[in-house]
């Protein structure tokens, strides 16, 4: 019974440590419809299942959003994937000339989608059909 104790500390202690995932972050910018909105994307990264959360942030109009997707590797680069969603935006309940709308977001989603080589992303932003080319840089 002496043995148990010391036995499970040694144990515990050759146990590997949880691995810390890493954060990415990047900025820039693309011209959205007619106008040029700078972003930031910040999110962390699961080595193992390749799958990222994080928010993408709009400079330009300071608001947040939620990214969630994958980042696989690939030989040219890391293939980014993301669903780019409002969350818990605030929601439209009206009724004009007897058509109801009802739980429209008043943020759109969208899709975030690129190559990540070296300390760039090259990629493209799709909101509500229109996809606009996106580039962005490392941040440290």
């Amino acid at each position: 019974m002496r043995w148990i104790v010391p036995t499970a500390l040694f144990l515990a202690a050759c146990a590997p440590a949880p691995a810390r995932q890493p954060v990415h972050t990047f900025e820039g910018s693309a011209r959205v419809l007619l106008t040029v909105q700078t972003y930031r994307l910040t999110f962390t990264e699961n080595p193992v299942t390749h799958e990222i959360q994080g928010t993408l942030l709009n400079r330009t109009s300071g608001e947040a959003f939620q990214a969630t997707g994958t980042l696989l590797p690939a030989t040219d680069g890391d293939v980014l994937t993301a669903d780019i969603s409002a969350g818990d935006s605030p929601r439209l309940n009206a009724t004009v000339f007897g058509i109801g709308l009802r739980d429209v977001p008043l943020k759109a989603g969208a899709l975030l989608s690129g190559t990540i080589r070296h300390d760039t992303f090259a990629g493209s932003l799709r909101v509500n059909g229109f996809s606009s080319a996106l580039n962005m840089q490392r941040v440290q």
